[in-house]
């Protein structure tokens, strides 16, 4: 019955589990198109590919459980106003105990501040385990692009976030100013406890044959810049429709592509209907949709560590990205890409780069030798070792 319920039996039990090291990898989302699903799938396959004492366990009455993935019914969700994209799953916290003590888990991680979180800080109560949260999102800053917060909601914010990642034994950041900001003056969090980590991009992003005519309908020397992500205001869309008319004005015959969803398309839609808009594109179908684009610009400033970013890149695809947390630990600037303050200083990179063939060129090689920096069994390797797993398989 166990198996059939979670994708577990007793045989899976080794001698890791024995010696007590076995992590618990809390989510909220895992299936859910937004970035922290898409980082977890990439870490799920990697757990099965090396069959690591790592098993993650989500609340879903969709997906269907895995090896290395337990799957528990919520016992209701909702979603709020702010935020209609992403369900709240209240899982049951009895379940998840008893799933907990059953394969002897001695450590815990969770990725998201909601119920599951909770759920990870009642494990670490009643088993007394060591404890990790791995930040994906900038509360504080979505607080005030998203929810529009003024100081004194903000303050608040950050109270709540200094009291929960106190909690917390450890805690796995995607960028330099996320890590100091929370061993700084604002949170005070030991700077022993926060680790510094990254992502990696799938292998099958990599630069692929141009092939603008058939995916977008242009021709070959049609200069092409493009979007992809989720289609919101907190990722800054509403700025391309401006950004694309004035880069347009010196750059003639240029194409928006658009790659996403969200509940800003259709105003987007409206505002710029003379963008190409693709839709949701699946993971894998997405490097070619890089390797035929000249340059991707991202008007987020939201963004942690951003995917996109790395993804481009790996496929030789320059980034134009405002100088925010991500972005600015991976775009070289003027090298890979531009980092830029301004929609108009956004604007004049744009230009700058249609206007050079030569620079073009250079930053599409040197936008492929950063992506190596970010290897997939470094990144994973380092890590199993802070989360305290390094040789328990």
């Amino acid at each position: 019955m166990i198996k059939k319920l979670f994708g577990h039996s007793k045989s899976r039990i080794r001698k890791s589990d024995k010696e007590g090291k076995r992590l618990l990898w809390l989510t909220d989302t895992y299936d859910d198109h937004n970035g922290i699903s898409m980082v977890l799938q990439a870490m799920h396959r990697e757990i099965k590919e090396r069959d690591l004492p790592i098993d993650i366990m989500v609340s879903s009455s969709t997906l269907a459980p895995d090896n290395h993935l337990f799957v528990i019914k919520p016992l209701t969700e909702f979603t709020f106003s702010f935020y209609q994209n992403q369900p709240i799953r209240i899982p049951n916290y009895r379940e998840i105990r008893r799933i907990f003590r059953q394969y002897r888990y001695d450590r815990i991680i969770c990725s998201t501040e909601g119920p599951m979180g909770f759920a990870a800080l009642y494990l670490k109560k009643m088993f007394s385990v060591k404890t990790f949260f791995f930040l994906h999102t900038d509360w504080i800053m979505f607080a005030r692009s998203v929810m529009k917060m003024e100081q004194a909601g903000l303050t608040h914010i950050r109270r709540l976030a200094r009291f929960y990642y106190h909690r917390y034994d450890g805690l796995f950041v995607l960028n330099t100013e996320q890590q100091e900001w929370l061993s700084g003056k604002e949170m005070r969090i030991d700077h022993r406890r926060v680790f510094l980590t990254a992502h990696w991009a799938e292998n099958y992003f990599r630069a692929m044959e141009n092939r603008r005519d058939e995916l977008f309908g242009v021709s070959a020397g049609t200069p092409v810049m493009l979007f992809a992500g989720r289609l919101s205001h907190e990722k800054g869309v509403m700025e391309l429709p401006a950004l694309f008319r004035q880069v347009r004005n010196m750059v003639p015959g240029l194409t928006l592509i658009i790659s996403g969803t969200g509940p800003a398309e259709a105003s987007l839609r409206e505002a710029i209907p003379e963008a190409q808009f693709l839709g949701w594109v699946a993971h894998d179908e997405l490097p070619m949709v890089y390797s035929s684009a000249d340059i991707l610009v991202l008007p987020s400033r939201f963004d942690t560590f951003s995917c996109v970013v790395l993804e481009a890149i790996s496929c030789g695809l320059p980034v134009i990205s405002y100088e925010s947390k991500g972005p600015r630990d991976i775009i070289q600037h003027k090298v890979s890409g531009y980092l830029v303050n301004d929609q108009a200083e956004m604007a004049g990179c744009a230009i700058e780069f249609f206007s050079d063939k030569p620079v073009q060129y250079s930053m599409k090689i040197a936008a492929l030798k950063r992506s190596e920096s970010y290897s997939k069994k470094v990144i994973l390797d380092e890590f199993v070792t802070n989360i305290g797993l390094a040789g328990a398989w």
